[in-house]
């Protein structure tokens, strides 16, 4: 409970006011360095430095970091809600009710909105409230799509996927400053824009046909070498164990997942762990490593399989959807690169540019060869990676739909957008 609740003490005029800013206030910052560095990295000291204030003033609004990192979290939630019914108040058929939910959302200006990227750091109690407002938010999204496509402005699609594909744009575009390195302000109404357009047309020029990608994402699987060979299957067990824990990461955040889990996830000692890795961070590491090297095989396989612009990122939104839907699990971009070590982030994020560069060279020839229509190649190219990278957090294993199933629906998304006209 905050500080100063219970006392009979009458406030002065505006001292109310003055303290929800306060808090609201904290909130914004909590909520911006979450995403950028993580629950892990950031302490509610960090939030009274961002805020230049002392500590000891933001223990009057948090008992602790839990209780910082649940109200942003629900703070998030609310955001989205009153978004959702602000659109739903504004009116018009499911495909405007989409549109304005995710312009309202994505608004430049906006409070930050935290990534729900790690709720199971939370108490039981606390991830149940988010997990059911979270819930509700999608349900209600779900809803607006599946209206559109009753009365015929949205195209025939599976409702389910294109709001989970929709709140990943959101929670995708809060990231993309901390990941390719970008000015906030500037690119975010940009990348705003390029979602909007996304959605409701897609990016395929009006003339040509959503491409059939047949190619296999586990085909770009690390060769497994000779089961005999001693380097061999330690590389295999190292890839088991990167697989494993990347699939927990993306599921519960990195925060949410202990050394302890993941070997229990493989019915192993932590001895076995330690014997590849030196620590929590290291594994970390190992698994963007892993992921990274993936996502560039997949531009790789796009760019020389790919005879189009369209055909190209096809290929690489598919592949990549594969990846996150099916068994290879490569770490998604998550929260929290920065706080990560700088010769990590370094890394990282020189490699996660070079491969949106790589992105925009196959948007810009899509231009030229006429298969593609984007007014905005760069803004395309970041957040295009929305398509996919929250896919971990919300399908289940049971989720009938197969990975590729899934890559179909997304790149029919990709190419031709919400808009049945």
């Amino acid at each position: 409970m905050p500080r100063g609740v219970g006392k009979t003490k009458k406030a002065r005029p505006g001292s109310e006011a003055r303290r929800l800013s306060r808090r609201e206030m904290a909130l914004d910052h909590a909520a911006r360095l979450f995403n950028e560095r993580g629950i892990a990295a950031t302490s509610i000291a960090d939030v009274a430095a961002a805020m230049q204030v002392t500590r000891a003033a933001l223990y009057y609004y948090f008992d602790e970091r839990d209780d910082l990192v649940f109200q942003t979290y629900e703070r998030a939630c609310q955001i989205i809600a009153g978004d959702l019914e602000a659109a739903d108040e504004e009116g018009g058929d499911g495909l405007a009710k989409t549109l304005s939910f995710t312009r309202r959302a994505l608004a430049p200006g906006k409070a930050p909105i935290a990534v729900l990227g790690e709720t199971d750091y939370l108490k039981a109690p606390q991830q149940s409230i988010i997990a059911r407002a979270s819930a509700r938010n999608t349900k209600a999204l779900e809803g607006f799509v599946e209206q559109g496509i009753a009365d015929g402005s949205v195209r025939p699609c599976d409702a389910h996927v294109m709001a989970h594909t929709i709140a990943g744009f959101v929670s995708w575009i809060q990231l993309t400053p901390a990941w390719l390195d970008i000015e906030e302000t500037e690119a975010h109404a940009r990348d705003a824009n390029a979602v909007l357009s996304l959605l409701r047309n897609g990016v395929g020029a009006p003339h040509v046909q959503t491409p059939a990608v047949s190619f296999d994402v586990e085909a770009l699987r690390p060769s497994p070498g000779n089961p005999f060979d001693r380097d061999a299957a330690a590389n295999a067990k190292i890839e088991t164990l990167l697989a494993t824990a990347s699939r927990l990461f993306n599921r519960r955040g990195v925060e949410g997942v202990s050394l302890d889990d993941v070997t229990a996830e493989l019915g192993a000692t932590k001895g076995a762990l330690y014997h590849y890795f030196s620590d929590k961070a290291d594994l970390v590491h190992r698994c963007y490593d892993r992921a990274f090297g993936l996502y560039e095989a997949i531009a790789d396989h796009a760019m020389k399989h790919g005879r189009t612009g369209l055909e190209q990122t096809s290929i690489g939104v598919h592949l990549n959807t594969q990846a996150q839907a099916g068994a290879l699990s490569p770490l998604a971009p998550l929260a929290g690169v920065r706080g990560l070590s700088k010769g990590q982030q370094t890394s990282l994020l020189s490699r996660a540019e070079a491969i949106s560069r790589r992105y925009e060279a196959m948007g810009r020839r899509g231009l030229k060869d006429g298969t593609l229509q984007m007014s905005d190649v760069p803004a395309q190219a970041r957040a295009g990676a929305g398509l996919f990278a929250w896919i971990s957090k919300w399908r289940r294993a049971d989720d009938p739909r197969s990975p590729q199933m899934l890559g179909d629906e997304i790149v029919r998304l990709y190419t031709r957008g919400l808009s049945a006209a």
